[in-house]
C-alpha cells in the first residue's frame, strides 16, 4: 500500500473519532502531492448595487466606486455584467430564493447547489475524507431568521447561516478542538488508527505499516517546524476574540455595527481552515441577508435602506461588504496549499437578491468569480466582462429586464461551475447551456 493510500485510508476509517479533523492528515498529504480537490465558496451580499458603478467596463482594470475595495484583488477576479434571474417574483426574497437554487417557484422540493454539492461529496466520503457535507455560515444574519431571506434550501426546507463563531466552531472542529493543537489531535488519531489496523495485519503488511508509523513521526516533526508554512496551512482558527452577548439574542449581538469587522474576520477564518483542512469543499457564505437592515461601520443607513437611496448613499454600505470580500480572497490567497494557495484550488461566486437595489429589479445581477491567479480551475482571471447582449440572436427576457435587454441565465455560470468542480450526480435547472468559453478567456460565453 502506497503512503497516500494508506493516510487515505487512515482517513476514512477515522470519520467516527471525537473530532472531524481525522481528515487533516490526509488532506495534507493530498495537498502535498499537488491533487487537492477544488473548493467553492457561493458569496451573498445583499440587497443589490448600483450596476453601472459596480461593473468595471468591459476590459477595464480600473474598478468603479462600489467595488474599489476589490482593486487589490483585481488579478483573481471575473466581473460578469448581464447576468439576471429568470422567471417571476421580482423581490428581495424572489432573488434570496433563486440565486443558488436556480428555480423560478417556490412551489417544488428544491436544493441550492452548495447543498447538492455537499450531497454529492457525502456520498464519497470514504474517498475524499470530508466529514461535514456543506457549510452555510456568515455575518449578520440575524435578520435571516424569516426563512424567505435565505439562500441555501434542502429540498425545501430552509437552512440557517450560522453567524455565530462559537457555534460553528465545534461543529466543525468538534467540541474538544480548542483545548489541544489541531495537528496534535490528527496525529494521535492517526497513529492510533495505525495501532488498531497493524493487529490485523500479517508480518509483511506489519513491517510496511511500522515504515509508515515512521513517516507519521516525521510528518510530527514537520509540523512543530514553524517553517513547513504547507503542512501547517491547516491550523485552527483562533476564535478566543468573538463578541459575547450582553442582554441581546447572540445573532443580535453579533450584527450590531461595533463588531461586524470582527464577526467578520473570525467567520473567514474558520471557513479558510474548514476548506484547507477538508472538512468540507462547499460553503455558502452570507453577508447579511436578503432585506437586511444592518448598519455596516462607513453608512449612516442601515443596508437595506441604503439600497433603496441615491447611489452615493448605497455606495457607502456597498463597499464595506466589498471590502470583507477583498480581505477574504486574500486570506484564502496566502495559505499555503502544495505549490500554490488554496485560492488555486477554490472558485468563489458571488451573488446578491437583486440587481439594482433601488429598482427591485433581477437583471444585472452583481455577480462576479474569484480564483488564484495560477488557478487549477481554468478559469482566465483578471478580467471584466459585457455580456448584457452576448446572445442577443436569442429574444430572452431575464427577470423583469427591459423586453429589449438580452442576459445570461446565472444558471448557466452556476452549472458551469459544477462541471469544473467536477461535479456530475446533478445538473442546475432551467439553464440553457454553460459558460464554459467564456470561462476559459474568450469574450463571449459560448
Amino acid at each position: 500500500m502506497k503512503r497516500r493510500s494508506l493516510l487515505k485510508t487512515v482517513a476514512a476509517g477515522s470519520l467516527t473519532a471525537a473530532t472531524p479533523l481525522a481528515c487533516l492528515l490526509a488532506r495534507n498529504a493530498l495537498a502535498a502531492g499537488n491533487t487537492a480537490p477544488i473548493r467553492t465558496i457561493f458569496l451573498f451580499h445583499p440587497n443589490g448595487c448600483v450596476p453601472d458603478i459596480f461593473f468595471p467596463k468591459a476590459g477595464s482594470r480600473t474598478l468603479p466606486a462600489m467595488t474599489a475595495p476589490l482593486q487589490s484583488v483585481y488579478d483573481n477576479l471575473v466581473f460578469i455584467d448581464g447576468i439576471g434571474y429568470a422567471g417571476p417574483d421580482y423581490t428581495h426574497e424572489g432573488g434570496a430564493f433563486k440565486c443558488l437554487t436556480g428555480r423560478m417557484t417556490r412551489d417544488d422540493k428544491y436544493s441550492s447547489i452548495d447543498v447538492l454539492m455537499g450531497k454529492e461529496d457525502w456520498a464519497n466520503r470514504a474517498s475524499n475524507g470530508i466529514s461535514v457535507p456543506s457549510v452555510q455560515m456568515g455575518v449578520a444574519t440575524f435578520w435571516g431568521n424569516d426563512d424567505t431571506k435565505r439562500i441555501s434550501h434542502d429540498n425545501g426546507t430552509t437552512l440557517d447561516s450560522v453567524c455565530d463563531p462559537r457555534i460553528i466552531y465545534p461543529r466543525l472542529f468538534g467540541a474538544g478542538a480548542a483545548a489541544t493543537g489541531v495537528e496534535s489531535q490528527m496525529l494521535s488519531i492517526a497513529k492510533n488508527d495505525l495501532n488498531r489496523l497493524r493487529s490485523n495485519l500479517g508480518s509483511l503488511e506489519k513491517a510496511r505499516m511500522d515504515q509508515h508509523t515512521e513517516a507519521l513521526s516525521v510528518l510530527e516533526a514537520r509540523f512543530r517546524s514553524t517553517n513547513n508554512t504547507a503542512l501547517n496551512s491547516c491550523t485552527k482558527p483562533d476564535i478566543s476574540s468573538a463578541p459575547q452577548a450582553s442582554g441581546l439574542d447572540t445573532d443580535e449581538a453579533l450584527s450590531q455595527t461595533e463588531v461586524l469587522d470582527i464577526a467578520s474576520s473570525l467567520q473567514q477564518d474558520i471557513a479558510v481552515a474548514a476548506l484547507a483542512c477538508g472538512i468540507t469543499r462547499t460553503i455558502a457564505f452570507s453577508y447579511g441577508v436578503s432585506v437586511c437592515p444592518v448598519k455596516v461601520p462607513g453608512s449612516q443607513l442601515g443596508d437595506h435602506d441604503a439600497s433603496h437611496s441615491n447611489a452615493a448613499t448605497h455606495t457607502q454600505s456597498k463597499v464595506w461588504w466589498m471590502g470583507q470580500v477583498a480581505k477574504f480572497i486574500q486570506k484564502l490567497a496566502n495559505t499555503p496549499e502544495g505549490t500554490g494557495s488554496l485560492l488555486d484550488n477554490t472558485i468563489l461566486v458571488a451573488v446578491s437578491d437583486l440587481a439594482h437595489g433601488n429598482y427591485h429589479n433581477h437583471y444585472r445581477i452583481p455577480m462576479f468569480l474569484a480564483s488564484g491567479k495560477n488557478n487549477n480551475v481554468g478559469l482566465v482571471t483578471g478580467r471584466s466582462l459585457d455580456w448584457r447582449s452576448a446572445r442577443a440572436a436569442t429574444a430572452k427576457v431575464q427577470g423583469d429586464q427591459n423586453v429589449n435587454d438580452r442576459s445570461i441565465n446565472h444558471t448557466d455560470v452556476l452549472d458551469t461551475v459544477r462541471q469544473v468542480a467536477g461535479y456530475t450526480s446533478f445538473q442546475m435547472p432551467n439553464k440553457e447551456g454553460d459558460v464554459l468559453l467564456g470561462w476559459k478567456g474568450n469574450k463571449e460565453p459560448r
